[in-house]
């Protein structure tokens, strides 16, 4: 999956958009009227992990990846949808911008990371904040800490851009099934799963039942559409099981215009925040997440100590 020969050149990928209008919906969902698309070519959540992994080795193997994003969020009564763009470097190098419309609020959000420091700037209304993350510090103190295989652990530190939401997809899923689906005149490779106890229990507790409702503001399952000769995930769908059975999107994120290997600009992952605005270092916030637990001191141990002379 990582060898130059597999990967296809920029020109191809930007001839052939598969934006929102091409990745399909769900066949099943209740959004959904249209006559569902045939599947063929099922296959087990074994290759849909293997198909996962490869995806991600693929992107992982791009010197540049530029996309623009579109989100859409469909909450029942409330629905919006982000714009944005994204661009991908080597050795965690990222930048995401995107602009969001709530009713008659407008919000903004840039992360930048230049493989050393993510900076994450957010304005809601009137409201601004800055934060700032040495990924590098993080990464070693969680090595030190050990356990955590690499690629998971970006994903859990919020780093590592689209690769490192894959990851994370890897670790919280239990992929079921993958299928091959034509939409457009193009062939799509779909794997679909659902949240593992481990996810589930956060919401639930320990002890729930495998059956058991996860609330409503989280999604079900998760399923992604992968073009099927570069693999890149056009389209990452997370679905919502309704009281009839059926399911419908609750969470749409699309890549459109995607280019790959292309020259960036040199100052692509350079960024500056507004001085006018304070700058919090979370660092050591995360690296703390590491620290083993200080040992517990019995009662007798703290009651039993030696009378001074």
């Amino acid at each position: 999956a990582n060898s130059e020969a597999a990967k296809p050149d920029a020109a191809t990928s930007a001839a052939k958009p598969a934006g929102p209008e091409a990745a399909p919906k769900s066949a099943d969902d209740a959004t959904d009227k249209k006559p569902a698309a045939t599947r063929r070519n099922e296959k087990s959540g074994g290759s849909a992990l293997v198909t996962l992994g490869s995806a991600r080795d693929r992107l992982i193997s791009y010197r540049s990846v530029e996309a623009q994003m579109v989100e859409t969020v469909d909450l029942g009564l409330r629905r919006f949808r982000m714009k944005g763009t994204y661009l991908q470097g080597t050795d965690l190098k990222l930048r995401l911008e995107y602009d969001l419309l709530v009713g008659n609020t407008e919000a903004h959000l840039v992360e930048v990371c230049d493989g050393q420091i993510l900076w994450t700037h957010q304005k809601i209304g009137e409201e601004e904040r800055v934060t700032r993350r040495n990924v590098r510090q993080i990464l070693t103190a969680a090595s030190s800490a050990g356990k955590t295989p690499q690629n998971l652990l970006t994903a859990e530190l919020g780093l590592g851009g689209l690769p490192g939401l894959l990851a994370g997809i890897q670790k919280s899923v239990q992929l079921e099934k993958q299928w091959e689906q034509d939409v457009n005149e193009q062939t799509f490779v779909v794997i679909e799963g659902g949240w593992k106890k481990n996810f589930r229990s956060k919401f639930l507790g320990p002890d729930a039942a495998a059956d058991q409702p996860l609330p409503a503001f989280v999604p079900d399952q998760v399923r992604i559409y992968f073009e099927q000769e570069s693999l890149f995930p056009r389209r990452i769908l997370y679905l919502k099981r309704s009281e009839d059975g059926t399911r419908r999107p609750m969470v749409t994120l699309d890549f459109v215009d995607v280019r790959w290997d292309v020259e960036l600009a040199e100052d692509a992952f350079n960024y500056t925040p507004p001085e006018k605005v304070a700058r919090q270092d979370v660092t050591q916030a995360y690296i703390n997440r590491f620290a083993p637990p200080e040992p517990e001191t019995s009662p007798e141990a703290r009651t039993e100590q030696p009378a001074p002379k």
